[in-house]
Parts: C-alpha cells; sequence; structure tokens
C-alpha cells in the first residue's frame, strides 16, 4: 500500500521529533496543564508538571483518578456526556469550554480525542484568569463611559478611520429622530445624512439636497470644524468635530435653539421701537436704499417724514401715558396706511416714516401724505379725553437712478422737506433740490459759524427805545450781529437757528450779554448811567437752573447795577412744555431785582392771563400790530386793547417796528408813548451810541 506523500512527511516529522525528544520537552515544559487518560475508560495515564502542580496531586495519585475527578468543577454525569460527544465528532477536532477552578481561576478547557488503535483523551488546561480579567476591566470601562457618554446633555458621536459609526449617546439620537433608526455601529456618515435627508430632517438642505450633502461632507472632513444646521423640527444645533489620532472622527451636537431665539429676539429689539412696535432707525437708511435697488425701471420708494407738533405740551398738559396711547394710535395707523407691502418706522420721540413703492409718475403722492396727516391729526378718544395734534409730513422720491448714483440720502431728504413744511406752516412738502443747496450753504455757515466764535467776530448793535412824547431816549436793545469777513454784516435771523443747530447758543447768548454790559459801562463814561440795555433771553437761557448764577457773574465782572440790565422773555415761552421751569427761574430773577419784559407781545397765542405768573415790567407789542396801525381800524382796535389790557395791569408798553410818524402820531393817541422802529434810528454800533444821544437826549 502506498502511502499519501503529505502523511509519509507528518509520520516521519513525528518519528524525528519523538527521536529528538522535542514532543516530550514541549510536554514537560508547557504551562498549560497537560493531562492524557484513555479513551474508554476515562482513567488518567499521564500529566505534565504544570498539571500536577495545579491539581496538587503526584503522577501516582493522579493516575488512579478519572477526569471527572480532574474536571471537580462539572458533574460526573456532564462530564462523561460531554466526553461522549467529543469521541462522535472526528478526531483530532479540539473542543474548548471553560471552567472555574476551585480559587475563582478562569480556566479554558480544550480536549482532544485521539482515536486510534489505542483511544485517547488530550485535555489541556490554559489558565486564562489575567485575560478575563482584562477583558472584565476593559467592559466595565466600557460600561462606565457609556454611562458617561448618555450621562451628557449633548449629542456624542465617533466615527472610526473609515467614517463608519463607532458609538453614539442617546441625545445625539433624539436631537436626529428622524434618521436614529440608521445610526447603528459601523454605518457610514454618509448613509446617516442621506437617510436624514431622505426624511426631509435638515431645513436648510430642503430644495437643495445635492449642494448641501457635498457641503456638509466636506465641513465634516476637515481636522476641526464648527458649523450651525438648522432641523426641520424648529431646533438649532452647533456641530463641532475634531479629527481623533487614528483618523476618525469625534462629534458633539449642541442644541443652541434658545440662543438663537434669544439672538433673534435681540435683534428685533435692536431694530424694533419698544413703544409702537415699529421699526426703529437703525439701518434704516441701508434697508430702504437696498429695497430701492430691488425695483423695476418703472418704480421708486416714496419715503414719508411725520412729525407730531407740540408733542412736549401734550405730554406735560395729558401726562405721559397719555401722550404713549397717542404714540401707538398714531404707529396703528400708519401701519394700516402703509399697508402689508409698506414700511413703517419710528424715529424719534415724535417723528415717523412710512415708506411705500410708488410708480414714478405717480401724482397722488402728495395726496397720500395729506391724507396721512389727517388721519393722524384727527382726534382720538383717550380716557374720555379728545386728544388732537397737528402732523406735518416732508416727503422724498428714491428712484432706482437715484440709487445708483448714491445721489445723497433719502431720509435726510424726507427729513429737509419736513422743515420745509414747518417753516412755510404747510402740513406737506415735497423735497425739492433747491432745499438740497440750501442744506449745504447752512452747512458752510455752520463751519463758518464755528470758525467765527474762536475769531470773535459778533458784535452788539443796539436800537435805541424813545420817549415819544418827550423825545429821548430811554434805553436800547442788545441785538447780536456777526461781521461776516466775506457776507457783511449778518443779523441774528441769518445765523441763530444754525447756531441753535450746532449747540452755539450758550455762547452767544455770553457774548451778548458781555457786549450789553460794556455797551452800560460805556454809558457811565459819556455820564448816561440812567440808561438801560436790554437783552433777549433765549428759551434755553431761562430753563438754565444756572442762569441767575451766569448774570450775576458777568455783572460783577463789569460792575453793573441789575436793574440796568433788563431781560426780555418771547411770548412764545409762555407755550413751551418748561413752562414751570421758567416761572421758577424767572421769580429768581425778579427777586434778585433784574427787570423783566415780554418781546413780541400777541405772536404767541399765549392766555392773557399768564402774565400774572411772569412779573413782567413791560410788554412789547410785536412789529405786526404796528404797522399801518394809523389806517387799519381794525388793527387800531386790537392794538388798542392790548395797550389798554397792559395799563389795568400795571404794566409799561413799548411798541416795536414804528417806521413813521403817523404810526408814532397814532400809538400816543391810544396811550402808547415808548417805541422803537426805523422811524428813531436803525440798531448802531457803539460807537455811534453819543452821535444819536446828542438829537435823542436822555431822560431825566
Amino acid at each position: 500500500m502506498k502511502l499519501d506523500p503529505d502523511q509519509n512527511a507528518e509520520f516521519e516529522a513525528r518519528q524525528q521529533l519523538d527521536r529528538r525528544g522535542v514532543l516530550t520537552a514541549l510536554y514537560s515544559m508547557s504551562p498549560s496543564w497537560v493531562i492524557v487518560a484513555d479513551g474508554r475508560t476515562h482513567r488518567i495515564i499521564a500529566a505534565n508538571p504544570a498539571a500536577l502542580a495545579n491539581t496538587g496531586y503526584r503522577l501516582r495519585q493522579l493516575r488512579k483518578l478519572r477526569l471527572d475527578n480532574v474536571l471537580s468543577s462539572m458533574s460526573t454525569d456532564r462530564v462523561n456526556r460531554l466526553l461522549t460527544a467529543v469521541k462522535r465528532r472526528r478526531p483530532g477536532r479540539v473542543t474548548r469550554l471553560r471552567m472555574h477552578g476551585r480559587d475563582a481561576r478562569s480556566l479554558c478547557v480544550r480536549i482532544i480525542y485521539l482515536g486510534h488503535r489505542l483511544p485517547t483523551f488530550v485535555v489541556v488546561v490554559s489558565d486564562h484568569t489575567a485575560h478575563v480579567q482584562a477583558q472584565t476591566r476593559a467592559d466595565e470601562a466600557q460600561a462606565q463611559l457609556m454611562t458617561a457618554i448618555n450621562a451628557l446633555s449633548d449629542g456624542f458621536v465617533l466615527y472610526d478611520q473609515h467614517d463608519r459609526m463607532v458609538i453614539c449617546n442617546e441625545p445625539y439620537k433624539s436631537l436626529y429622530a428622524k434618521s436614529a433608526y440608521r445610526m447603528v455601529p459601523g454605518t457610514r456618515f454618509r448613509d446617516i445624512l442621506q437617510a436624514g435627508l431622505d426624511k426631509g430632517e435638515y431645513l436648510d438642505a430642503i430644495g437643495r439636497e445635492v449642494d448641501w450633502l457635498n457641503e456638509r461632507l466636506a465641513d465634516h472632513s476637515r481636522n476641526n470644524s464648527i458649523v450651525e444646521q438648522r432641523l426641520s423640527n424648529g431646533r438649532w444645533l452647533r456641530i463641532e468635530e475634531r479629527m481623533t489620532s487614528d483618523g476618525g472622527r469625534v462629534g458633539l451636537r449642541v442644541d443652541i435653539t434658545d440662543l438663537k431665539n434669544q439672538q433673534e429676539k435681540l435683534h428685533r429689539m435692536m431694530l424694533t421701537d419698544e413703544l409702537t412696535g415699529l421699526r426703529n432707525r437703525r439701518n434704516l437708511l441701508n434697508d430702504l436704499l437696498a429695497w430701492g435697488d430691488s425695483l423695476p425701471p418703472q418704480q421708486g420708494l416714496a419715503v414719508y417724514h411725520l412729525d407730531v407738533e407740540r408733542f412736549k405740551q401734550i405730554n406735560s398738559v395729558y401726562g405721559y401715558d397719555i401722550g404713549d396711547r397717542l404714540l401707538r394710535h398714531i404707529a396703528d395707523t400708519l401701519r394700516a396706511a402703509a399697508g402689508p407691502h409698506g414700511l413703517t418706522a419710528r424715529v424719534g420721540g415724535n417723528e415717523f416714516i412710512v415708506a411705500k413703492k410708488i410708480d414714478i409718475a405717480a401724482v397722488d403722492i402728495v395726496d397720500f401724505a395729506e391724507t396721512l396727516c389727517k388721519w393722524t391729526s384727527g382726534p382720538v378718544s383717550i380716557d374720555g379725553q379728545q386728544i388732537a395734534c397737528c402732523v406735518s409730513a416732508g416727503i422724498a422720491v428714491l428712484d432706482p437712478a437715484t440709487c445708483r448714483d448714491g445721489d445723497g440720502s433719502v431720509l435726510a431728504a424726507a427729513e429737509m422737506a419736513l422743515a420745509e413744511a414747518k417753516q412755510l406752516g404747510r402740513s406737506v412738502q415735497l423735497f425739492q433740490p433747491t432745499m438740497q443747496v440750501r442744506a449745504v450753504n447752512d452747512g458752510d455757515l455752520t463751519r463758518d459759524l464755528q470758525r467765527a466764535v474762536e475769531c470773535n467776530e459778533f458784535e452788539a448793535f443796539f436800537q435805541p427805545q424813545v420817549d415819544a412824547i418827550a423825545q429821548r431816549c430811554i434805553g436800547f436793545e442788545a441785538l447780536l450781529r456777526w461781521v461776516h469777513p466775506e457776507r457783511g454784516i449778518l443779523p441774528a435771523g441769518a445765523f441763530l437757528a444754525i447756531a441753535q443747530r450746532a449747540g452755539l447758543t450758550e455762547t452767544l447768548d455770553d457774548l451778548v450779554l458781555d457786549r450789553a454790559c460794556r455797551a452800560l459801562t460805556f454809558l457811565d463814561s459819556i455820564g448816561r448811567s440812567d440808561l438801560t440795555v436790554s437783552v433777549n433771553l433765549s428759551a434755553n437761557q431761562v430753563a438754565d437752573t444756572r442762569l441767575l448764577s451766569r448774570l450775576l457773574a458777568t455783572l460783577r465782572r463789569h460792575d453793573v447795577a441789575r436793574h440796568r440790565i433788563r431781560l426780555e422773555l418771547l411770548e412764545s415761552t409762555l407755550l413751551d412744555e418748561r413752562t414751570s421751569h421758567y416761572i421758577a427761574n424767572i421769580e429768581k430773577l425778579v427777586q434778585a431785582g433784574f427787570v423783566m419784559e415780554l418781546d413780541d407781545f400777541g405772536t404767541g397765542h399765549a392766555a392773557i392771563a399768564t402774565l400774572r405768573k411772569f412779573k413782567v415790567s413791560q410788554i412789547k407789542i410785536d412789529r405786526s400790530f404796528v404797522q399801518n396801525v394809523d389806517h387799519d381800524p381794525e388793527l387800531q382796535e386790537l392794538t388798542g386793547a392790548i395797550i389798554s389790557l397792559a395799563q389795568r395791569l400795571g404794566i409799561c408798553i413799548l411798541a416795536e417796528g414804528v417806521e413813521t410818524a403817523a404810526e408814532q402820531a397814532c400809538l400816543v393817541s391810544m396811550g402808547c408813548s415808548r417805541a422803537q422802529g426805523w422811524f428813531y434810528d436803525k440798531a448802531l454800533p457803539l460807537s455811534k451810541l453819543p452821535d444819536f444821544l446828542r438829537i435823542f437826549e436822555a431822560s431825566v
């Protein structure tokens, strides 16, 4: 019989190993227990030193035992069933099982059945205690890690170097509820994303799924990335991902929905007026220009700037709560008028903006503004009180050409038109290019004015005040003039409004008072110490709590008596919302010895009864009641009534703007002998006063 070459080689190898003692050495030196038993009786034939050491038997003792005696952790029946089952399998096949030793060691038992002419069991027992303990510790660490990961409030995920999911926690799955079914170990990140896309889970991906997927994968592939993601359920996530040392990815998903909502709320607050709910001024111009850029050539944008006039008086008379409710009513009215496609904003305490798209050729632009003014000016019933106000509007049109040219600010244009409307006493004014020219000139004048203050280019001129019967001078009124190096001498009306906007009124007020005191000192030097000088007080001066101390400091510096400075107050001051502050200041001035006069009487619509509150010594009849009074019977009645009222109240009266002898004679006949005007002379520089006084001697 011819042997198989492979079998022959194996046989020869075994013979060589046996002759060389290799098998014996391996048997003796193996750290594992090696026990050989008879295949029929299960009696132990031999055992290596490791088996003897671990079982505690000597070989002669062990040879008296069976395998079930050594495998003591299992019952005899179980051992016999196991050995029978091993016999039935293919000879040489290894059967493995685990068991525990008497000292709680973990043992791995391998049983081999050799079914030759002498059936034999070879049992090899290995001590796996250290391995099992290490595995147990690893399992415990894994469990602890999972507990910690699942305890995170944020979503956690780990992908391997092939972008396959290794692990994720429950918060991660709950954030992506629609694609959670794909979140099992081994699933590729791309497949999980695709599952979410198929379910419409990513709000910012809807309609652009392919591009979104590519962008998201690109972000995911970077070493470190932070992106924000909005889900279709309204939640916002911040995704933070980092590459691990083995090329994998670890990621966190942080729910930032509350933060986003808070940011959105703050953004709305930044752009919204808290009282009315309308838009505020922030970024308004940029948005209007952007809106204008999107308009077709045949359309434009009409911007209406509305102002609620004398709103501070409403607050003073009715209270701030009523004022706030009136503003909310006006805001609601404008919002409704603008419609869903218009824009409405509150840009000041009592100022509003309305913007509407229009046809460039539209002729109803002004009509709509007049409608807005009418609707917002009508009486409003608040707590049983009928509150009425006056609203004026400036209009500017933004067309596509204007947007492209950057031809100024449409808001500034509307504001200029509003200022023009208020100045002309109109309710509505459409912006004209000439207003821009005037604004530029005013800007130039503002810069010149600031320079003029620094260079001391202002002088006081003095208009005489006379007793028409005695033909004697009784005093002067100090009037500020700007000696402009190019434009010549400019009256106060040409620059006071600009000075007020530039914040220079206080400086000019101090300058006039200083020049008046110098004039009195000069008059003293020429023997006219009985003359007085009148100085106009601005509204800001009268409201200034420092007014008395500032006046006294100036008078002390020039050594001028208080009664010689006559302080003129405009009648319109009576209508200012700060009247209570005015009265308190004026009372202090009167108590301190200053003489108070009421200027331009008859033009401010003030209640005559309030004259008693101000304790004035003299009222000056406005020139509108004096001009042509000699041949206008109706004007004579009005002027005569004013004169009569002053006489009954014991108040002196002086007429302004007297230009003819007939006007003077008429006024004298009605009981008014004091006057000033061009009939006597224009305002004079200080150097010309002596010449005038030689004509009109000072009264004794």
